[in-house]
């Protein structure tokens, strides 16, 4: 069997099992694989130059769809740029299926040519490594097709996250002019099935965890559901009718789905309601029910760990996502099959006494944050996350890059938005990728995309501004733009700003409009929030990607932080004393 041959079957099953598509970076040892991609009828594909702005655009293709993307390069130095991917995706638990070409074993370790040792490359990080012998070794091509039913069964079982196939290849690499028609399989027609079906297994909780469980919440008095980042709408629609039905107190995350958007009475300010002392000196909990993922506050995930109440946290994976330590008990199951079990049986509880009036509270510091940020004469930080909780439409995905924006929309956006479905990298919370995550979010929902990142993520991930050239649905490119770092501004080493400015903020002095011209994208710079609703809006209209860049300045970014934290904190305390 000749290259082409092996590198046909192999991308077919790929298909075959439902992978949602597929990102290439030109080189010639992958030659093989690219061409077997090209030539499938049904291999939906992406093609970007920079290796590590093609695993990002992967992991958000992955995110968006549901189910593993493929990752396609040449040997060497290629592979080592998924890395920063790959640490994602396995922190983050989202599938990737990484096929790395090489040379073959005659080649390694003698100083050959863009040969380095691929073999586990990418260490724990992968869920599995496998390196496939040549093409013509006499390989069954059952025994091919096995081995990728498994690779992508343990891309996507229970915690997701990346695996990795090695392709060696001998030259020549491909057959010239005599290239042969497409076929799937060496045994003729196509057929649309992978060759083993693996069958996950579906998460439940035991009778005795059940039984527990039940005991336990029939002695609560002051209850309180913490919603982590949530997956897809399923998870979400399921939590939030277990929430209608306990009638506790919610704090939702920014990515859980319940934040923007939601009619449920979800106290969505919950961590400027912490700042309060008095506050606090009430906030008394004595049984904490989390489902989903982990929670953006840092505050929340401290005051959790110092309240002497029982935790229960719920999670569809066996990683650990308790840095507190605060949980007494954790069951591993199918989050909407926990609150299909359990919303029955939460309406004959008794309902809750808690000693904090959570809704009034919850009305008064939104009150508090409109008020603040229409008193400023031109958009603000904080105002930003503020828009664009409200401007990105309930059929958008908005994407929160790391470092301040995912913050600040955690803490001040707006609960009466549209409802668009949030998307974040908080698997290792990096600020690298975050343009490509976005942009592979747009391929992966074919929905548009509204992104937020500030300028220092978007000068990491600037090559990725080339894959927002042409795509089909709106996208919106919101940079803050507060020249440096701006986060290190409110970090303890922000006390000594001698050192702030020449070594952690690192101010450039850049401006993104040139960027956007040399890559063909629409930019807008808005002096005001009336203008940024403006152009937001005019942007949304078309296909395509626009780029708004917002000017802001990090002290006195700082100063309106500490300012509207002070004006918060009255304003809960005015509520607890009246």
């Amino acid at each position: 069997m000749n290259n082409q041959a092996w590198a046909d079957i192999l991308i077919d099953e790929l298909v075959r099992l439902g992978a949602c598509g597929f990102v290439v970076s030109p080189g010639s040892r992958s030659t093989p694989l690219a061409l077997a991609i090209a030539r499938h009828p049904d291999a939906r594909q992406a093609l970007h130059f920079d290796e590590r702005g093609a695993a990002f655009l992967a992991l958000g293709w992955a995110k968006a769809a549901g189910r593993p993307a493929v990752l396609v390069c040449t040997s060497g130095s290629a592979a080592a740029n998924y890395w920063p991917a790959v640490v994602e995706a396995s922190s983050g638990r989202t599938p990737l299926v990484i096929l790395t070409a090489d040379r073959p074993p005659e080649l390694q370790h003698c100083g050959a040519n863009q040969t380095i040792d691929q073999d586990r490359l990418y260490g724990g990080f992968a869920r599995a490594s496998f390196t496939l012998p040549c093409a013509g070794n006499n390989c069954p091509v059952d025994a091919l097709r096995g081995t990728l039913d498994q690779v992508f069964q343990q891309a996507v079982h229970p915690p997701a996250g990346p695996v990795h196939v090695n392709c060696m290849f001998r030259e020549p690499l491909d057959l010239g002019n005599e290239m042969p028609p497409y076929h799937f399989a060496e045994t003729g027609s196509p057929v649309a099935e992978p060759h083993t079906h693996w069958v996950l297994p579906k998460l439940d909780i035991s009778e005795a965890g059940q039984h527990w469980l039940l005991n336990r919440l029939h002695e609560v008095h002051r209850g309180l559901l913490l919603v982590g980042e949530l997956r897809n709408p399923a998870e979400r629609d399921a939590v939030r009718e277990l929430a209608a039905a306990l009638r506790w107190p919610v704090f939702p995350d920014i990515a859980s789905g319940l934040h923007i958007g939601s009619a449920a009475p979800v106290v969505v300010h919950f961590d400027a309601l912490l700042l309060s002392q008095k506050y606090l000196d009430r906030f008394n909990p004595d049984f904490i029910l989390h489902v989903g993922g982990n929670f953006v506050s840092k505050r929340l995930l401290e005051r959790v760990s110092t309240r002497s109440c029982t935790v229960v946290q719920v999670c569809p994976h066996p990683m650990d996502l308790d840095p507190g330590r605060a949980v007494e008990r954790r069951f591993e199951g199918d989050i909407d099959a926990f609150c299909r079990w359990m919303t029955p049986l939460a309406k004959h509880l008794t309902p809750l006494e808690w000693p904090l009036p959570f809704e009034a509270l919850n009305t008064a510091l939104g009150v508090e944050i409109d008020a603040w940020c229409a008193e400023r004469n031109g958009p603000t930080e904080i105002g930003v996350a503020r828009a664009v909780s409200r401007l990105a439409p309930a059929e958008a995905t908005l994407f929160l890059a790391n470092s301040m924006p995912v913050r600040d929309a955690d803490m001040y956006a707006a609960q009466s938005g549209p409802g668009a479905w949030v998307e974040v990298n908080r698997g290792a919370s990096g600020i690298d990728g975050n343009i490509a995550t976005a942009a592979g979010l747009a391929l992966g929902s074919e929905r548009p995309v509204v992104a937020v990142v500030g300028d220092m993520a978007a000068l990491h991930d600037l090559n990725s501004l080339v894959l927002l050239r042409n795509l089909a649905t709106p996208f919106v490119l919101v940079v803050v733009n507060n020249d440096g770092g701006g986060i290190f501004s409110f970090l303890p080493i922000s006390a000594h700003r001698e050192f702030v400015e020449s070594h952690f903020a690192v101010p450039h002095g850049l401006g993104f409009s040139h960027a956007a011209q040399m890559f063909g994208l629409p930019h807008h710079a808005p002096t005001s929030a009336r203008e940024l609703g403006e152009v937001f809006a005019s942007a949304l209209k078309h296909p395509g990607a626009t780029v708004i860049e917002v000017h802001s300045q990090r002290d006195r970014n700082v100063a309106d932080h500490q300012d509207l934290k002070g004006r918060l904190i009255a304003a809960c305390d005015r509520v607890l004393d009246s």
